[in-house]
This record gives C-alpha cells, structure tokens and sequence, in this order.
C-alpha cells in the first residue's frame, strides 16, 4: 500500500481510481492481522440490475456481460465461481465505487445451510451474494473457510477470486 493515498473503505458516487485498480495490502508480524499474509482488494462499481447496496460478506460478481469491473451481488445459484470480482468487506452503496476484498483473509456470509471449516466456498443456492460448501470436489470454488458458522452468519474465509 505504499504511495496509496486513499483508504480501502471509501465509497462514493464519484469514481476516484480507475475501475480494476489493484491494491495490495502488506502482510504485518503485529496486531490483529499478524502472520496471516497479504490481502488484495479490487475497485468496482455497484452497478446493481435491482439497485441495492452491498453489505459485509456479499459475494460481488461482474455484471452480466461486463468487460470493465462493473459488480452485483451473485445471483441466487449462478455457479459464478469464474465470474467472482471479490467479497465485499463494508457496505457499498447502490450506483458507488469501492474496494472490495480480491485474494486474503476476509469475511463471507453464509447461504442458509451455514459453512463448514476447511471447505472449498461456492455461491449460494438460497440468497443472492451468500455462499454455500462445495458440495462435491469437482465444483468450482473461489476459497475456503477456516471456520465453521450457522446460516447466514458471517464466517472467516481465505479469498482468491478470479472475475
């Protein structure tokens, strides 16, 4: 994060870096996030179908047919895994710009089934921009959770999203 001049939660309606700008956050040997790498976070745009903001732990994907990181929340069952920006770690407001978390250590909602510990993660089956467990080794994920938590709770996931 050297040389960046803004934080990782602002979020407004006038677009401040260009949409994909990448922001690595150093790994840190003190505090809270000691010894648990880096974390890279992605600016976006919510440009919601349904205008709604994006709360903590939504899965955020690129908007259908998209070629600039335009994101909504993943659709209910979408097997988005590819399509996958990045989860959001604070609320964004519908039509703002954002960070949201790429690839660390960060927090998931969970889909009504909850999630288990050292699982692959998908997109939910019940409410849009949840996660669900892999149900099978061959599904495509896009991390794992390092805990174990009740639907929709929020749950600690390591994050490596590809859209």
């Amino acid at each position: 994060m050297s040389g960046f001049g803004d934080s990782l939660t602002t979020v407004g309606t006038v677009q401040l870096h260009p949409l994909g700008t990448i922001v690595v956050e150093p790994a840190t040997q003190g505090g809270t996030r000691a010894d648990q790498g880096e974390k890279t976070w992605i600016y976006v745009h919510n440009t919601a179908a349904a205008p709604v903001a994006w709360a903590q732990g939504e899965i955020i994907m690129r908007t259908s047919g998209a070629t600039t990181y335009q994101g909504d929340r993943t659709p209910i069952a979408a097997q988005a895994s590819s399509r996958i920006i990045g989860v959001a770690q604070h609320a964004v407001a519908a039509g703002s710009y954002g960070f949201i978390l790429r690839k660390g250590l960060g927090e998931v909602l969970a889909d009504t089934g909850g999630l288990t510990v050292d699982v692959g993660i998908i997109d939910g089956n019940a409410v849009a921009g949840r996660a669900d467990v892999a149900a099978a080794i061959t599904n495509a994920t896009f991390g794992f959770s390092t805990e174990t938590v009740l639907a929709t709770a929020l749950a600690t996931c390591w994050l490596d999203c590809q859209g």
